[in-house]
């Protein structure tokens, strides 16, 4: 498991779901949080995802 304690098969449904709901028409708060959670479930540090996000 990871950090995020899902099983490695449930991840791989997750992202694909996220990626439709990001590239729908969404309000700017629920994209940035979007965003954040996939990429926590990519595996990326805290650090980045912040600074990514703020950044948009």
């Amino acid at each position: 498991m990871n950090n995020l304690q899902l099983p490695q098969k449930d991840m791989e449904k997750e992202i694909p779901q996220l990626e439709s709901f990001i590239k729908s028409d969404i309000n700017a708060r629920e994209l940035k949080r979007a965003i954040a959670v996939r990429m926590a479930l990519e595996g990326k540090l805290y650090h980045k995802i912040s600074f990514s996000v703020m950044c948009k």
